[in-house]
């Protein structure tokens, strides 16, 4: 499979992913043979891209990191707990936290230790599929941080709530704006006490979720808020939840005419090491998000265009890369990156076949 842009679809191109409405219901099954009819209806619900079979990507394949039966559940499980949190029912939230058991034990037992995540999702869908990227790819830290189990159920719980509070604040705001006026920023930072107090309201609720509510804001040098805490003196949940919440953020949440190359947001998360972030935490994270995910196309700096094919999970800036010849626009070979060093990505690209 590979992945494009949607502002390339053609008719006759074959889905290689089911694509869901905003509601969980499926749109287009995979397999589907696109018609201009679906094309609009595409369009329709404000998805990026799509993933397509074809010859020039067939045999790649993008490993998933929890299954999609299980993120479904899950996300209606949050829809209906953050609902229900939002009108005062706590007691209600007990579905999310069996969901999150589920989430924990696919993320320990998937072999991989680098993955590619990028789903197709809706803009519509943002909050709920937003909380559910970010505890897996907190889990994942934990993980190779050889959390037991009852650590990573706290990270777990804390980093899918992390953003319950947005449920009580204006949705026009929920959203993070690099052009916040003040009265508009000062109501987005509520969200963190605003969660606190509702997951500590959960009957034996943890603290340490709640705390990472109250702090996922912070920074490691103490430039975030509510708390102005810095480095060590922010719970290491907290700091984690930090990187997995900026990460996806920047992955979904900019506006279309500012979104980034997916490389370009792997190097503004590790760039801020020791600023917003914990440096030993920014490690373990270079080892676990591929820059360049499974099905990207790129350029390498020889002149030759290619998609990424596999992963080399020692070498996360070098995978193997399928050759395309530009001219026919057929698949020509593969050339692994962390065998021929000479050889580098310098660019993402398109494929339009």
């Amino acid at each position: 499979m590979r992945r494009v842009g949607i502002d390339k679809l053609k008719k006759d191109m074959v889905l290689a992913k089911p694509i869901y409405t905003s509601n969980g219901v499926i749109l287009l099954k995979e397999g589907t043979l696109l018609t201009e009819k679906f094309i609009d209806k595409i369009h329709d619900i404000d998805v990026d891209y799509i993933y397509i079979r074809d010859e020039l990507s067939e045999g790649i394949e993008i490993e998933a990191l929890i299954s999609e039966e299980t993120v479904l559940s899950t996300k209606k499980a949050l829809e209906d707990s953050m609902e229900k949190m939002r009108k005062g029912y706590f007691s209600a939230s007990q579905s999310i936290v069996e969901k999150v058991d589920a989430v924990i034990s696919e993320v320990v037992a998937n072999p991989h230790v680098m993955v590619s995540l990028q789903e197709i999702r809706s803009r519509d869908e943002y909050l709920h599929m937003h909380s559910i990227n970010v505890c897996v790819i907190s889990l994942l830290i934990g993980k190779k941080l050889n959390y037991n189990d009852a650590q990573l159920k706290h990270l777990a719980l804390g980093a899918i709530l992390h953003d319950v509070g947005k449920t009580q604040i204006n949705y026009d705001v929920i959203r993070y704006r690099e052009d916040y006026v003040d009265k508009e920023y000062k109501i987005y930072k509520e969200h963190v006490r605003l969660g606190y107090e509702m997951i500590k309201s959960i009957p034996d609720s943890s603290l340490l979720a709640a705390n990472i509510a109250l702090t996922h804001h912070e920074h490691y040098d103490g430039t975030g808020f509510p708390l102005g805490k810095k480095n060590t003196s922010i719970h290491e949940f907290s700091r984690i939840v930090a990187v997995a919440n900026e990460y996806d953020n920047l992955l979904y949440n900019l506006p279309k005419d500012t979104q980034m190359r997916h490389y370009e947001i792997v190097e503004m998360i590790v760039s801020r090491a020791y600023t917003w972030f914990d440096p030993e935490i920014i490690k373990i994270f270079r080892k676990s998000i591929s820059p360049y995910p499974v099905s990207t196309g790129v350029v390498l700096n020889d002149g030759r265009i290619g998609i990424v094919a596999r992963l080399n999970e020692d070498f996360p800036t070098r995978p193997v890369i399928r050759i395309i010849d530009e001219a026919s626009m057929v698949a020509i070979g593969e050339v692994d990156l962390s065998v021929n060093l000479s050889t580098l990505i310098i660019d993402e690209k398109e494929i339009d076949k």
